[in-house]
């Protein structure tokens, strides 16, 4: 499909390549907060912003050994959670747009073992969310 060189320059002014890439929208955001991202502009307080993640343990998990993470965030997001495929957990906040874990890894089944995508997901109070992804491992030992 080929689109004008008028239609990609408007799309690329009003941010609408970037928001639709970045951002995902809650379905139970307000219309309002749809219409707006759909367009490339920032929800009532704002686009939700990841300024840094730290981990403070080592990417390579075993069982028993704790995930140690902190989030820094816009201050209009309400909650971070860390996601491996289907299976989350919410970080902690500690103050505005300060999150952090320490969550015990537990056992898992052979089929976890392997390299992971580990997702950490901001979402704010409007009900938009972004994310950064980092890798980590399973393993037994």
């Amino acid at each position: 499909m080929r689109f004008p060189l008028t239609v990609l320059i408007a799309a690329l002014l009003t941010g609408l390549a970037a928001a639709q890439s970045q951002y995902v929208v809650s379905p139970k955001a307000t219309d309002e907060t749809k219409a707006a991202v759909a367009a490339g502009r920032p929800p009532e307080h704002g686009f939700p912003e990841i300024h840094g993640v730290e981990f403070t343990s080592s990417p390579q998990l075993h069982p028993g050994t704790s995930l140690r993470a902190m989030v820094e965030t816009s201050e209009n997001v309400t909650y971070v959670e860390g996601r491996v495929k289907y299976w989350n957990v919410p970080f902690t906040q500690v103050a505005p747009g300060r999150f952090h874990i320490n969550y015990k890894v537990p056992f898992l089944p052979p089929a976890a073992l392997g390299h992971w995508d580990l997702e950490v997901i901001a979402r704010s109070i409007d009900g938009v969310e972004t994310k950064r992804t980092f890798s980590v491992s399973y393993n037994y030992f």
